[in-house]
Order: structure tokens, then C-alpha cells, then sequence
């Protein structure tokens, strides 16, 4: 994972996408159902001793090496799908890349793993964030559905996906920038297709999950109005705050100043939700997951989470709310939660087909804040990393 953070305030020669501070690690928890347990995962990119390098200047190295070592003790684990997209979305002369970055080019995250720690064993999952030669900014469009088309040419949910982008006003909004599969074999595996949009209002979240009205099911409706309370809620705002309405957001993201370079091409994802649309061969219509970006609503960390389990407790899912609050603070142990934000840094929701809400929190350790420094500086030698 790299050289440690260190409070003497030495360059660390890459930073992640992974969090707005440059940190290479995101913690994920999904939250029980009234009679179930939580589920943990983890996300990392990891960094190589070369990465940036022309040897490796998009660091996909580590990310590559893990993925076999673990292939090569975890039966379930097919990288089929992982190769594929290594091999379509990216280009492979690392010289030409390495002359970009040498002439401005802000190169960064483009391989992460994460592992869902499910009770049947561990689920690997590889997300891309690819860069081709010549690109600024996020890949276009085309460039995505031809790597996809060359696996799956023919799909009912990911042209009813195109329909929608191509038509509707809130589609025409939404720009891809990830994609990420499961490690199994094609059959049980998903193909999911990350989007952001710049709409925060609850009108736009309702047409882009229900993909323009294309998705009907008997719970929607009641589906639809949970999550705008819930929001809501998260936000700081009335039941009825109006559904037109955008979200009000804090007056800029909390990132370290060091890690602000890795966002200069791609500024549009540090504002707006974010959505995926899941796409795998022999789907009729995507399945699709909101994601609402908690940490650019200004809140500290102690509200947000007493909203959320407040949330939780009225639905009779409260049963894991004090250890989700206990976890909070011994993640960050090197502040109070109600003294920042910043540790909850996106929430998610997935419509059920029994009419639940599948919702999960997303995590921030905040590696690189001045507090966790000065604990952690009386602790590591020089040279030792995460």
C-alpha cells in the first residue's frame, strides 16, 4: 500500500482516488435487514514501489499481482472477465504513457480490488478506471460499450440503458468513469457500470432508478419514498423538503491539498451522485444501485450517524446501531466524530425485490489527517509503510 504518511510532510510519490485525502483504502459496511447481520468489505489500491514509473505509470501492477495470489489459493475465483477488461480498456505502451505524464498529464487510480467478507468466504471484486493515451478527463462513452460489446455484444439491459442516456434528459446528464466485475465465473457474475451525474435533487434520483420509467415493480413507490426520507434525513432537511430541489452541498470537498492534483482532469466526480447499473449477460433490464455522497453535505460524522441509525431503529433494524457507532470511533481514533467530517464518505441504496432497502455505508480512515499523523509519527520507523 505504499510508504506510510509521515507528519514531516514528505511527498508520498502517489496518492489514490480512493479517497479525496489521497488514502488507498475505503471500508464499506451493509447493513443488516430486520433478522439479518451486517457484511464488511474492504477496497484498496494497491501501490507498488513503481508506480507512476514507466515501468508501471498507471499502477496496475500490484493490483494485478494480488488478484493471482489470491486466485491461486481461493477455488472460487475466475479472472476471465478481469483479463478482458485489462486488455480492452487500457493501451500497453507504458513509454507513451509515461511521455504524458512527463508533458502535464495528471495520471492516477486506475486499478482497484476490493473483498466482501461474506459468511460463505471471501468475494473478490476488480474495479477499473481506465485512461487511454490521448484521453483527458473520463473515457468516452464509445470507448466503454466497445470493450463491454466484445464480451457481450448483445444485451437487453445494457440497451435499455443506451435508450435511456441517449433520450432522457437525466441520462443525457450521466458520464461513466468505472466499471467494475466480480472474480467468478460469468454466470453468477455481475458487470457493473458506475456513472456520475450532477443532480443531487430526489426528482432525478427517482427517474435515473427507475430508468425513466422502464423499471416497474410492486414496491417501488414505497421503495422511492423511504430513500427520499432517508436522504433527507442525511442532509439536514424536512420530510417535504421538495423533491425539484438540489440537495444543498458544503462550499467544497474535504481533500488534502496534496491529493488535489488528482482530481484536476476529473473534477466532475468530486460533485453529484453517483449510480451504477448492473449489466451482465441475460439481464432484460439493469439492476441499479444510488449512491449519495455524504461527505460533501458539511455534516459531522456524529450526526450522520445518529440520523442513520435513527433511520434504522424505526424500521426495526437497529439491532447492530451501537457497534456501527463503536466502529466509527475506534476508526477514527484520532479526532472525536462530531469534531469533522469526513470518515462517512458515501451511502448507498439497492431497491429488494421483498420491498427492503439494501443500504450501506461507505468508509473513510482518513490516513493522511494532521491528528492521525501526530499519533502515528511516535510509532513508525522510517522506510515502514501502512
Amino acid at each position: 500500500m505504499g510508504p506510510a504518511p509521515r507528519l514531516n510532510g514528505s511527498t508520498i510519490k502517489w496518492k489514490s482516488q480512493l479517497q479525496l485525502d489521497g488514502t488507498p483504502m475505503e471500508y464499506s459496511w451493509k447493513w443488516n435487514s430486520p433478522t439479518g447481520k451486517p457484511n464488511v468489505r474492504y477496497g484498496v489500491e494497491p501501490i507498488g514501489q513503481f508506480a507512476g514509473t514507466e515501468l508501471d505509470p498507471l499502477n496496475k501492477q500490484p493490483a494485478q499481482e494480488l488478484l493471482y495470489r489470491l486466485a491461486g489459493v481461493l477455488p472460487s475465483v475466475d479472472l476471465g472477465w478481469t483479463n478482458h477488461f485489462m486488455s480492452t480498456l487500457f493501451d500497453h505502451d507504458n513509454t507513451k504513457y509515461a511521455q504524458e505524464a512527463a508533458a502535464g498529464a495528471r495520471l492516477s487510480t486506475s486499478l482497484m480490488v476490493s473483498v466482501e467478507l461474506l459468511p460463505s468466504g471471501p468475494a473478490l471484486k476488480t474495479y477499473f478506471q481506465p485512461r487511454k493515451l490521448g484521453q483527458t478527463g473520463l473515457m468516452p462513452l464509445s470507448n466503454w460499450e466497445s470493450a463491454i460489446a466484445q464480451l457481450d455484444p448483445t444485451n437487453a439491459a445494457r440497451s435499455a440503458l443506451h435508450d435511456y442516456l441517449r433520450t432522457s434528459p437525466e441520462g443525457q446528464l450521466l458520464n461513466p468513469f468505472c466499471l467494475s466485475v466480480d472474480n467468478l465465473a460469468p454466470a453468477t457474475a455481475r458487470l457493473k457500470w458506475y456513472f456520475n451525474s450532477p443532480h443531487t435533487s430526489f426528482a432525478s434520483v427517482r427517474d435515473i432508478m427507475t430508468l425513466g420509467g422502464r423499471i416497474t415493480t410492486p414496491h417501488l413507490s414505497a421503495q422511492l419514498a423511504d430513500l427520499q426520507l432517508l436522504v433527507n434525513a442525511l442532509a439536514g432537511l424536512p420530510a417535504d423538503f421538495p423533491a425539484e430541489a438540489e440537495i444543498p452541498a458544503a462550499a467544497s470537498p474535504q481533500y488534502d491539498a496534496s491529493a488535489q492534483d488528482n482530481f484536476a482532469e476529473l473534477p466532475t466526480l468530486l460533485v453529484g451522485n453517483v449510480y451504477f447499473f448492473d449489466v451482465p449477460p441475460g439481464k432484460s433490464l439493469p439492476e441499479i444501485k444510488f449512491y449519495t455522497p455524504v461527505r460533501n453535505l458539511g455534516r459531522d460524522d456524529l450526526s450522520l450517524a445518529r440520523e442513520l441509525t435513527g433511520w434504522m431503529e424505526k424500521r426495526g433494524r437497529g439491532a447492530y446501531c451501537k457497534a456501527y457507532v463503536g466502529m466509527l470511533e475506534a476508526l477514527a481514533e484520532h479526532r472525536r466524530l462530531d469534531e469533522g467530517w469526513g470518515v462517512q464518505t458515501f451511502l448507498s441504496c439497492q431497491f429488494k425485490g421483498d420491498g427492503g432497502l439494501d443500504i450501506t455505508s461507505y468508509l473513510a480512515p482518513e490516513a493522511f489527517h494532521s491528528q492521525r499523523l501526530r499519533k502515528r509519527s511516535s510509532r513508525l520507523r522510517r522506510g515502514e509503510g501502512y
